[in-house]
């Protein structure tokens, strides 16, 4: 929405100049009246217009002292510090710009009524039957050309790539990596394919006994055979991951060496540690997991009994705990977990996104934090603020460089993969072209016409 921006020479004051004639899908204008209500939203304690004490990645925006609209169109930021990264962050779904009508209208459920600004707009929702969207005939960039957008959401992959062949439907998400192999050959069928900006991975909860044990997370990592996790699990579509960081994303290290799947390494580990901690071996431990799958896990049930097997040849047994996608990572924020099957996908390309939400103690709390490793070291935290303010890009990457080691060397989780992202659709569906992350950005969708 902002067509230009400018920064303080202290780096404290950010002005931005929004576009002329926007209106949300309600009719009320995207201003910075807006963006104000917004924001405020964010950094406001007790704000009248939030619903949930959840509020998701809440100390991303902590920099901010002040957002006030000083024309109509023209807002202004006033940070506590300098931040590298305060403008990758607007770029957030959690800084998605709200209509404050809507918000004040519909309350507690405007969750389930959004009104956005964007080329669809919200029609119905009818849980577990499908979602509707239509074209927004007054977006700002046109009218998109695909009048109307159905999510079914259907759980059987099979049922999915049933569908996708008898053209009842244009795209099929999430199928396990072996049915979108199959569907290459299929005709009227096309596979899209990126690397991703992702990272799957293995938490292990801090706050739980044994797992505090330093021996105990390393012997857990030795006992995970990666290159057969991909295999059994991705169909070869992932790569071994050893930091959170993506290889794909500027500031992942370069130089670390992985520690080596040694299943009579990782035995002599535990069996130290439970000689020193005194916990008696086999040890039963809860591992959570999703029911559903995710870019970066794509079939939850098949890893999670993977991870199952792996274990038990170093004496730890494994209840597997499933839960709903939602119910799943709040019970992970909440920490009732022990070990548990979890991801994340980049919201800015920054790797900030990456260590400072799911690594930092600023990020261990029950209202949306997603530090589920309840992991605490205060080098990695001082190097992470440090690397907020930096806005040199090299000294910058040489901060996440020194987390990074700090982390391995800690072995708060086990990051399993990065996967590649994948989708299958209807060859008549052009236009569409796949985003790293797999969110579904339609506006640019069209379909081929019949010759006449």
């Amino acid at each position: 929405m902002a067509t230009s921006w400018k920064v303080s020479d202290d780096g404290l004051t950010w002005t931005f100049q929004l576009r002329e004639g926007v209106r949300f899908h309600d009719g009320t204008p995207c201003d910075a009246d807006a963006v104000v209500f917004t924001f405020e939203r964010l950094i406001v304690p007790n704000h009248p217009g939030v619903f949930d004490p959840l509020i998701p990645y809440a100390p991303d925006f902590a920099t901010i002292a002040e957002v006030k609209a000083v024309a109509p169109l023209v807002v202004e930021f006033r940070l506590k510090e300098p931040s590298a990264v305060f403008e990758a962050n607007l770029a957030m779904f959690p800084a998605s710009i709200v209509s404050p009508t809507a918000v004040k209208r519909h309350g507690r459920s405007f969750g389930v009524n959004p009104v956005g600004t964007g080329p669809f707009k919200f029609v119905r929702w009818v849980r577990q039957q499908e979602l509707v969207l239509e074209a927004n005939a007054e977006h700002w960039r046109g009218r998109p050309q695909i009048d109307r957008v159905v999510f079914v959401p259907v759980k059987e992959p099979a049922v999915r790539v049933k569908q996708l062949d008898r053209g009842e439907i244009h795209l099929a998400d999430d199928l396990p990596p072996a049915e979108l192999d199959a569907l290459a050959s299929h005709p009227g069928i096309r596979l899209q394919e990126v690397p991703g900006i992702n990272i799957g991975y293995l938490a292990i909860n801090a706050d739980k006994p044994p797992l505090d044990n330093l021996q105990v997370r390393e012997a857990i990592w030795h006992a995970i055979n990666k290159a057969r996790f991909i295999d059994v699990c991705y169909a070869g579509h992932a790569q071994a991951a050893l930091t959170p960081v993506p290889p794909t994303l500027w500031g992942s290290h370069p130089g670390l060496k992985d520690r080596a799947f040694d299943v009579a390494k990782a035995k002599a580990l535990i069996e130290q540690a439970a000689s020193e901690a005194s916990f008696q071996l086999p040890l039963t431990l809860d591992l959570f997991v999703m029911a559903t799958p995710r870019p970066y896990l794509q079939q939850p049930q098949e890893a999670a009994a993977f991870i199952k097997e792996q274990l038990r040849a170093i004496g730890l047994e494994l209840r597997i705990v499933t839960s709903e996608t939602s119910l799943h990572f709040k019970r992970l924020t909440g920490g009732e977990h022990q070990l548990a099957l979890a991801g994340w996908s980049s919201d800015n390309t920054d790797p900030d996104n990456f260590l400072y939400q799911l690594l930092d103690s600023d990020n261990i709390n029950d209202r949306g934090g997603n530090n589920i490793c309840r992991y605490r070291n205060a080098t990695v935290h001082e190097l992470l603020l440090a690397a907020k303010r930096e806005r040199d890009l090299d000294r910058r990457k040489e901060l996440y460089f020194q987390a990074q080691e700090q982390i391995f060397a800690d072995a708060p989780m086990v990051p399993l993969v990065h996967t590649t992202t994948r989708i299958a659709q209807r060859v008549e569906l052009q236009g569409y072209r796949l985003h790293p992350t797999a969110l579904a950005w339609l506006r640019e969708a069209h379909f081929l016409r019949a010759a006449p």
